[in-house]
């Protein structure tokens, strides 16, 4: 009679552990996709930094040449005597 009683808690114990693993699993899978999120989530943001900092740089040379072509016309000016 003890045999069925040891067969039994074999049993329940693997179960249980079926149980378990069925239950980390879904977990595992629920992480999965939020980390997946996540990681698409800071891609996105990553790429809107990239394109921010790639308009600051053509702003800027933007602003250089601008000046730089005022300079020219300033000097220019200059030299014939006449003030922008």
């Amino acid at each position: 009679m003890l045999y069925v009683i040891a067969a039994l808690v074999i049993v329940l114990g693997l179960v249980l552990l079926v149980l378990t693993l069925l239950r980390t699993r879904r977990k595992a899978a629920g992480f999965r996709a939020a980390a997946a999120r996540a990681q698409a989530d800071i891609a996105d943001r990553r790429g809107l930094i990239r394109a921010r900092v790639a308009a600051l740089g053509v702003a800027l040379a933007q602003r250089r040449r601008i000046g730089a072509e005022e300079r020219v016309a300033g000097a220019a000016a200059d030299a014939e005597g006449r003030h922008r």
